[in-house]
């Protein structure tokens, strides 16, 4: 009778155990529910338009749609004189090392190249500055051509100073 006994309440432990699990859509179900809360009245399509352009960072120079981030950035261990007010970034790195002898094979190439440093520590290596966005999105455009080295990141970008 004992043995029949333990039995039985082994059983009804392990079935109270087990009916109190959390479920994946329980989780969704709170998920869906936080996220509703959090854009209050805000449409789907204008949060996820809103989260595009976040990322794209795109503005219209001389008619074409380029990429354009606007950043406060430090010149890492050249003339501050040679910095412009737009540059034209080739190479992003994580460590200065990296920054460094992209910059001077650059510069071996012939550009005027320099490293410049954000508030998050990305270095970035200018491959050329200029006065204004238009001849910065003029170098862009044949940017390939005019630096005959292969580049590091798949799409170049514009660097503006605030």
């Amino acid at each position: 009778m004992k043995k029949y006994l333990s039995i039985l309440v082994f059983a009804c432990i392990m079935l109270l155990a087990t009916s109190c699990k959390s479920s994946e859509s329980n989780y969704r179900m709170a998920y869906e529910k936080a996220k509703a809360a959090m854009n209050d009245g805000v449409s789907a399509e204008t949060t996820a338009r809103i989260e595009t352009e976040k990322k794209s960072n795109t503005a219209v120079i001389a008619g074409d749609s380029l990429r354009l981030i606007t950043d406060r950035v430090n010149i890492v261990d050249d003339k501050s004189a040679v910095m412009k007010p737009f540059g034209v970034v080739v190479g992003e790195y994580k460590q200065l090392f990296n920054a460094r002898s992209f910059r001077d094979r650059l510069k071996k190439e012939g550009q005027p190249a320099y490293v410049v440093m954000n508030g998050e520590r990305m270095y970035f290596v200018v491959a050329h500055g200029f006065d204004t966005s238009v001849e910065a999105a003029e170098f862009l455009k044949n940017v390939r051509a005019k630096v005959k080295m292969k580049i590091p990141i798949e799409k170049p970008w514009i660097l503006a100073l605030p």
